[in-house]
């Protein structure tokens, strides 16, 4: 079990949070060791292995409550999809173009508007709320621009209508960490043409794959993920624990 002190969510939150990962080997007496942490930090989510009933239903005894299940998903870009024939003119005439600077950014986050985080984990969390999500995600992608992320923002018919943001696990691996279309855009099967600009771009980056995770209440984003292509990778139960009420 590895216990990681989320020192940065006090700005997103106003809470100190304590992030709890499990693996395979941990059993159940390893949550003696957070009897401490339970009582110290205002908010610790734990995230754990599919399978691992046990151990959801032993932090459940501490006091957690579950919040989603996590999915992974794997896309191989060895052997992209065919795309539908409108998809593929759309996406033949989008273009990304690199965020360089943090005035950019801020027209991009602009455009970010707060119902594009209501299946969040925060956002659904009743002791939080959407506006904390909100803030959070933007909070994140400043940080990760001046850390030198990769975002992008795709560009179709002289217009901004999404973006997408891509980091690397390794040589051949990006994480997909974010894509969307905003909002005025919606509805008009431009989503698949951000996510066909995002593997462009991996593809020539020289990524062989690329990896996302998606929350189980995002039903809507599970299934266009796996329509283009991406398949389950693996699963994890999240569960929190909050020290504070409304």
């Amino acid at each position: 079990m590895k216990r990681s002190d989320a020192f940065w969510e006090m700005r997103n939150l106003g809470r100190t949070v304590l992030e709890i990962n499990c693996d395979d080997n941990d059993t159940v007496d390893c949550l003696k060791d957070l009897a401490s942490d339970c009582e110290t930090y205002d908010y610790l989510v734990a995230k754990i292995p599919k399978g691992r009933l046990d151990l959801v239903h032993a932090f459940e005894d501490r006091g957690f409550r579950f919040l989603e299940t996590q999915i992974e998903l794997l896309y191989d870009l060895k052997k992209m999809r065919e795309v539908s024939g409108y998809v593929k003119r759309m996406a033949d005439q989008a273009r990304y173009r690199k965020v360089h600077t943090l005035e950019q950014l801020n027209v991009l986050l602009s455009r970010i508007e707060e119902d594009l985080f209501i299946t969040d984990r925060v956002s659904l969390d009743p002791l939080l709320g959407t506006k904390m999500a909100h803030t959070r995600y933007l909070n994140w992608l400043s940080d990760s621009l001046q850390t030198g992320a990769s975002i992008y923002e795709v560009e179709l018919k002289s217009r901004d209508i999404g973006f997408f943001y891509v980091t690397e696990i390794d040589s051949t691996t990006g994480y997909g960490a974010l894509a969307s279309v905003y909002k005025e855009y919606r509805k008009r099967g431009w989503g698949l043409v951000v996510l066909e600009a995002g593997f462009k771009y991996a593809k020539e980056a020289g990524y062989s794959r690329i990896i996302t995770r998606v929350s189980s209440n995002n039903l809507e984003a599970l299934r266009a993920n796996l329509n283009v292509g991406f398949e389950c990778k693996d699963m994890y139960y999240i569960l929190r624990r909050a020290n504070f009420s409304n």
